[in-house]
């Protein structure tokens, strides 16, 4: 709009200047019939050359403001484009806020996922677990009343074998075979007992040192999972398990804060940890002592 009217100012001081140089040329034939012809002549020259000199100042003027306008035109343009680049950049700021907030959520839910699913989990094994001790419980029950029922029945058997021998050999020389048999008996019981006696004693060994395996084992993966604090201290804890190794619970017996931290932490991060299937084995092995420090022992 102010670029029309620059041009319509510009068309107006044309018409005028048009209107000046006519004037002017009347004027000048006016002096030429009352005057001299040469020097009317040369001051018409002068008046058309200023007449010039004005209307190429006038029209360069008009250049200048328009030159003028198309810069502040350009300007204006410029500004335009930088406000809508710096308006897109914002806009991009706040999508990638929202996408970073998305995902941030989308994170949340998953941990959450992942925590729900690892309660669920460890609630599932404890129930599989009671459900299995109490399986071993009825089935060591089951094996203990079949022994009970065989001993019987082969106990039953030896005595009615024993009375018809006794019978027979009462006919004979009843005082010589009963003192006899009572000798054998006598000697055959020492050597069951010392049979026995023999065979608890390597089973109880035998025993103790899987124990000392499983139990340097168990030491061995819970300080590879030890984050060890610089500061020197220890701590010592009463770890009780379950059967395939999990840990029911971790009791702190004494020590420092740091150590019995980060130790409880290894412990659970180390589960499952490694111990016996055997029933003897694991009964010695489903509450231990453990020290993670300075004079490390575990029994």
């Amino acid at each position: 709009m102010k670029l029309s009217k620059a041009i319509i100012y510009s068309l107006i001081a044309h018409v005028l200047m048009i209107v000046l140089l006519a004037f002017n040329y009347q004027f000048s034939k006016v002096d030429i019939k009352q005057s001299k012809a040469p020097r009317q002549i040369n001051a018409t020259s002068v008046n058309a050359e200023n007449v010039r000199k004005h209307f190429k100042k006038l029209k360069q003027k008009d250049i200048n403001k328009r030159n003028k306008d198309i810069e502040r035109l350009r300007k204006l343009k410029k500004q335009e484009d930088d406000s809508r680049k710096k308006r897109i950049e914002e806009e991009q700021k706040v999508k990638k806020a929202k996408q970073r907030q998305k995902d941030a959520e989308k994170k949340r839910k998953v941990e959450e996922k992942k925590t729900a699913d690892a309660k669920k989990k460890r609630i599932t094994d404890e129930k599989a677990r009671k459900k299995k001790i109490a399986l071993d419980k009825k089935k060591t029950a089951d094996a203990r009343k079949k022994a009970e029922a065989e001993a019987k029945r082969k106990r039953k058997q030896k005595e009615k074998a024993e009375k018809k021998r006794k019978e027979e050999a009462r006919k004979k020389k009843l005082a010589e075979e009963k003192a006899a048999q009572d000798a054998l008996e006598k000697e055959m019981e020492q050597q069951m007992a010392d049979e026995a006696a023999a065979l608890d004693a390597a089973q109880q060994q035998q025993v103790l040192n899987e124990v000392d395996k499983y139990v340097s084992l168990i030491t061995g993966k819970i300080k590879r999972n030890w984050i060890k604090p610089e500061k020197r201290g220890y701590c010592i804890f009463r770890i009780n398990l379950v059967p395939g190794g999990l840990v029911m619970d971790v009791s702190v017996l004494q020590g420092d804060k740091q150590h019995c931290d980060s130790g409880q932490r290894a412990i659970y991060k180390a589960e499952p940890l490694p111990v016996s299937s055997d029933p003897d084995v694991f009964a010695e092995l489903k509450a231990i002592r453990l020290t993670l420090g300075e004079q490390e022992s575990n029994d």
